[in-house]
């Protein structure tokens, strides 16, 4: 039976050999340059394939590459054997080696027993479980009610626990627990005014203060869809169906209001929740890049489909932040959008009664108040110029359905991560304990 270490390496070599195959279909040359001939080409692999945005990565780009030695294997390439290279600079995502580039390469299974070696325990929060609620106290300054417990062990939802203290058992809505206490206190005339802000305030304080203890796995872990990135990837898959069955009901009638106003609220959940999650996973990739080689077939069909995203025509590069804002203008047109202007306005004014009052001149150097000319009404314009409308940048259907590729391309991507982190968990593991 194969160690787990070695599972480790296999699934590197599969995932390099899945990405390799994805970018030779899309790249004529790679096919040229080996199909039916014994040239000894090899393909070097960067350590990441999207547009590093400064402002949401904080950490630099491994060093650590694959390469591939590539093979004919009938009309296809195939890859004979993986490696790893240190310090070898590269631009584009890969590059296409001859047997004239010569540098040297590490054999996998070294590399990846040091990154293994090296994995660290905090590596694996995310697949840490999820203890539930701690229990926590929050007090409140008012005569009726002093305390308010939150107590994961409670039988009933919200309950009396004392004179003075409630207790819930899980995160409820102010108004049910306002609801309660009021109920109890029926008798007594019901809660004041002033009492009910108070325990608001106290409430919102204990929501805020809730906190889930999270164990990192000693053991084998037995269910990954109890991890935290084992919820978070069943999460993008509901979301993943939900889209894909508004952007159907969208396709099948294009002027549903509803089923556009759909696709814009699960599109514009998915980019702002998820995006950040994926620069997660980059500077992951960037400080442990044992999980990138594990995940690099995903990686790349997850840039792949990025690039399928009509702005390609525009000749811009792929990029996560520019995603995010495309969605994100549609959405707040479509949403913030009741007036019935989709232009700017302009009034001729030139046969108006708009003439000027005053003209302030040599106001003090680094101040702007009061400086240029006032007009008579210009309360009156000060208010007309608070008007706005939502910048409209009209998005295609066809941006739509390839971001349904985008979606699908991070759920996969985001389960192939959870599966590679169990098994460096396990591999440690196993290190350990031999």
């Amino acid at each position: 039976m194969p160690t787990v270490g070695f599972r480790v390496e296999e699934r590197v070599r599969e995932a390099t050999a899945a990405a390799v195959k994805q970018i030779a279909e899309s790249n004529d040359a790679i096919n040229a340059a080996v199909v039916g001939r014994q040239t000894g080409s090899r393909l070097l692999l960067n350590s990441s394939f999207i547009f590093r945005d400064s402002r949401s990565l904080r950490t630099n780009q491994s060093s650590r590459r694959l390469v591939a030695r590539l093979a004919s294997k009938g009309k296809h390439v195939a890859v004979e054997d993986v490696a790893v290279v240190d310090d070898r600079l590269i631009r584009d995502s890969y590059k296409l080696l001859t047997v004239q580039d010569n540098f040297a390469s590490k054999p996998l299974s070294d590399a990846v027993d040091e990154e293994i070696r090296s994995a660290g325990d905090l590596l694996l929060v995310l697949v840490g479980k999820m203890k539930g609620l701690r229990p926590s106290t929050q007090s409140v300054n008012a005569n009726t009610i002093t305390q308010l417990r939150l107590d994961p062990l409670l039988k009933t939802q919200i309950e009396k626990t004392d004179s003075q203290t409630y207790t819930v058992a899980a995160l409820v809505p102010m108004e049910d627990l306002l609801g309660k206490i009021d109920s109890d206190f029926r008798n007594e005339g019901g809660l004041s005014t002033g009492e009910r802000i108070k325990i608001a305030e106290s409430y919102d304080k204990l929501l805020d203060a809730a906190t889930a203890d999270v164990a990192i796995p000693t053991t084998r872990i037995q269910d990954a869809d109890v991890t935290i990135l084992g919820k978070i990837v069943e999460a993008i898959r509901s979301q993943v169906k939900e889209y894909r069955r508004a952007l159907d009901a969208l396709i099948a009638a294009p002027e549903d209001r509803h089923a556009l106003h759909e696709v814009l609220r699960i599109a514009y959940n998915f980019s702002s929740d998820v995006v950040p999650l994926l620069f997660l996973f980059v500077s992951i990739c960037d400080l442990k890049p044992l999980v990138f080689w594990c995940t690099v077939d995903a990686q790349w069909a997850f840039r792949a489909a990025l690039g399928e995203l009509p702005w390609l025509a525009l000749g811009r590069k792929e990029k996560l932040e520019e995603y995010r804002a495309v969605i994100s203008r549609a959405r707040d047109h479509a949403f913030h959008h009741i007036l019935p202007f989709d232009a700017t306005l302009e009034v001729d004014l030139s046969n108006s009664d708009v003439r000027a009052e005053r003209i302030r001149l040599f106001t003090p150097y680094g101040t702007r108040d009061d400086r240029g000319i006032h007009l008579k009404d210009q309360a009156l314009i000060d208010v007309f110029a608070e008007f706005s409308r939502s910048r409209q940048r009209p998005v295609s259907l066809a941006f739509w359905r390839a971001n349904l590729k985008v979606m699908d391309a991070a759920s996969t991507l985001g389960r192939q991560i959870l599966e590679t982190l169990i098994l460096i968990h396990e591999a440690r593991r196993v290190k350990t304990d031999g």
